[in-house]
């Protein structure tokens, strides 16, 4: 055995990570699932469920999924890195592993998110922010 011991760190392939985990999921209810679920666990500011609807409307040109929910800053912080898992952590959620937004890929390359005053348009093909 050596002692010349080398630390590396790891990165992830993102495109090729989504592409892996759309495989398992796949199919509309899949989607209308996750999204119901991440409407679900939407909490306001004192940990109590802050959405009580969601609508979906299916239009030629785009999927609307909305709900009366309100994005926090800790959940755009969590839709902006995937697989972080911050839900495991908060009482009363059922989203654990950070990967049920990823399912908006079989309808889109890129998602919007509008709430709480702020509007993204989410760009994985593109390395920071800035994106167009």
């Amino acid at each position: 055995m050596s002692n010349n011991i080398r630390y590396r760190s790891q990165t992830v392939d993102y495109l090729g990570f989504l592409q892996t985990q759309l495989r398992d999921l796949r199919g509309i209810s899949t989607l209308a699932y996750e999204l119901i679920q991440n409407a679900d666990d939407v909490l306001d500011d004192q940990g109590r469920p802050a959405a009580s609807r969601i609508m979906f409307d299916i239009c030629d040109d785009a999927l609307i999924v909305e709900n009366d929910g309100v994005f926090r800053e800790v959940d755009f912080d969590r839709v902006s890195q995937i697989a972080s898992g911050g839900k495991r952590e908060e009482k009363g959620t059922t989203g654990a592993f950070g990967i049920g937004f990823i399912s908006v890929y079989q309808v889109t390359d890129c998602p919007e998110i509008l709430s709480s005053g702020q509007h993204w348009r989410i760009r994985p093909h593109v390395a920071k922010e800035g994106a167009d």
